[in-house]
């Protein structure tokens, strides 16, 4: 009797980093954090088709995944804009005006919008980056930027706007169009 092999719903890269993370612990619970952190940078997100292959293909339970998606707000459980600028808004970043830089990239970004000239961002507040020395820190997706005054976010926002975009919010793209395409 032939066994039919189903395909995979992650990479065989993601799967193999899947499968080293989940065997580092001693329990399969334990490895979640970087497990899903592993898929997002590899889709930009996480989808529920993404936790339901979890469970159905390495083992870990849609319920214990869930939980840690709904506590740790790193976890991006909806499709992003192909860039996030992440101001952190603790105490010596608020004091050196996180709060103005947030707001000064939230109006260029809707500004944008408006103008009908999309930018490709979104700006979040985020708890401490751990720079503290260099405040307001932001991140724009992993790469990490200090002394983030409004005009530099700007700058910032302006010139990722114009970068080739990042590999994971290209499959993201394709992988809704595809959705899309099937319903």
């Amino acid at each position: 009797m032939e066994t039919k092999v189903m395909a995979s719903f992650f990479s065989s890269a993601l799967n193999e980093k899947i499968k080293s993370f989940i065997g580092r612990y001693e329990t399969k619970r334990s490895s979640i954090l970087p497990v899903l952190h592993a898929v997002q940078d590899e889709n930009d997100w996480i989808s529920q088709e993404a936790v339901q292959a979890l469970e159905s293909e390495h083992g870990l339970s849609v319920v214990d995944v869930n939980e840690v998606l709904s506590f740790y707000t790193m976890y991006r459980k909806n499709p992003p804009k192909p860039y996030r600028l992440e101001v952190c808004g603790s105490i010596s970043c608020w004091l050196h005006g996180a709060d103005k830089t947030i707001a000064a990239a939230k109006a260029h970004i809707a500004e944008g919008e408006k103008n009908g000239n999309p930018v490709p961002f979104e700006c979040h507040k985020v708890e401490c980056l751990g720079v503290c020395g260099y405040a307001p820190v932001a991140l724009v997706n992993k790469d990490r930027h200090l002394n983030v005054t409004p005009e530099l976010a700007i700058k910032l926002i302006s010139e990722y706007s114009k970068k080739e975009l990042p590999a994971a919010a290209k499959k993201c793209a394709s992988d809704l169009a595809a959705r899309s395409a099937h319903q």
